[in-house]
């Protein structure tokens, strides 16, 4: 976990690797061993603490005041956390009608917040234009510091592979852009070539059933027909949810190139992954991260499993009404 020092700079996050012992039971793993990799961990409770730190500390570096994105919520609450620390402003695009309970940590963390009209990629875009015009640092995924991003998460591969002693045999991401997956995949392929690990896990993409432009590409659905779909947003699968997966090529080559696949679920499943995460292993995880869970449990019922599996996990869970 980070913790600032007198200079009020950030050391680098890191977050644990906790086993599933009674929730493997539960759900049948007899002798494969699940891990949860807990980055409810992190200051702000979500894995997106990791990009939001990186793009920053490089907003600083450029002498740039000001950082924006367009979020649901988790990213925007990350980046007001650490531009405050740094000194710096931070501009986030929320979309209006979204339901929302971590407005008020954004404000808090002196974030100005803009509403825009439509979904979290409208407002992405909003906050893409505004840093044009504004010369602000923009810190969206898809956009010009999309690298940045990768190498944030690719962070979360390296800490499993020290934390087990080599790659697991899969490791489960919840998908929306993508982002995540890809960046992982980065990181072990990395730590493979500079030999810390003996190979590169089937990387797993969970998301929602009600549209997601990576999951639909990769079960051949075109992408012109996705704005045709019934998209079902709700409080359970807003993360998840993408008409347009910023960084759905890369995730897919991820997946293409290790083997993987990608697994759907539906909002009951997730909060019932959720509650089974919290009751059994005390891991408060969001319901649309608990589809990393489920994802493993499926792998497992379709092939014979060769070694540990790790399910990244986010929190912070509260339920929105």
């Amino acid at each position: 976990m980070a913790e600032e020092d007198t200079s009020g700079k950030l050391l680098e996050l890191a977050t644990p690797l906790l086993r599933g012992r009674t929730l493997g039971k539960f759900l049948d793993f007899d002798g494969i061993s699940l891990y949860l990799k807990w980055e409810g961990a992190n200051p702000t409770g979500t894995h997106k603490d990791r990009a939001a730190l990186l793009h920053v500390k490089r907003a600083s570096m450029q002498n740039i005041d000001t950082v924006t994105a367009g979020t649901c919520g988790n990213y925007g609450v990350a980046l007001a956390h650490y531009a405050r620390a740094f000194g710096l402003k931070a501009v986030i695009f929320v979309p209006r009608d979204y339901e929302n309970d971590r407005l008020g940590e954004m404000v808090r963390r002196r974030a100005e917040v803009v509403f825009v009209d439509g979904g979290y990629e409208e407002a992405v875009e909003a906050s893409v234009e505004a840093a044009k015009a504004n010369g602000w640092y923009d810190a969206n995924p898809g956009s010009v510091n999309r690298e940045l991003g990768f190498e944030a998460y690719s962070r979360i591969a390296e800490e499993i592979v020290k934390q087990l002693g080599d790659a697991p045999y899969a490791v489960s991401i919840p998908v929306g852009n993508g982002t995540t997956l890809a960046g992982i995949y980065k990181g072990f392929l990395r730590m493979y070539r500079e030999g810390y690990s003996t190979g590169i896990p089937k990387l797993i993409a969970a998301t929602t059933s009600h549209v997601n432009q990576l999951a639909l590409e990769w079960y051949g659905v075109s992408h012109r027909l996705l704005e045709t779909l019934n998209i079902k947003e709700t409080w359970v699968n807003e993360p998840l949810v993408a008409v347009k997966a910023l960084d759905a090529d890369e995730a897919l080559e991820a997946l293409r190139c290790t083997g993987g696949t990608v697994y759907t679920f539906e909002d009951d499943e997730m909060v019932e992954a959720a509650l089974l995460s919290r009751v059994l292993e005390r891991v408060p995880a969001l319901p649309a991260s608990a589809s990393a869970i489920l994802a493993l449990a499926k792998l497992k019922s379709e092939e014979e499993v060769k070694g540990p599996l790790v399910a990244v996990v986010t929190g912070r869970w509260r339920r929105r009404r």
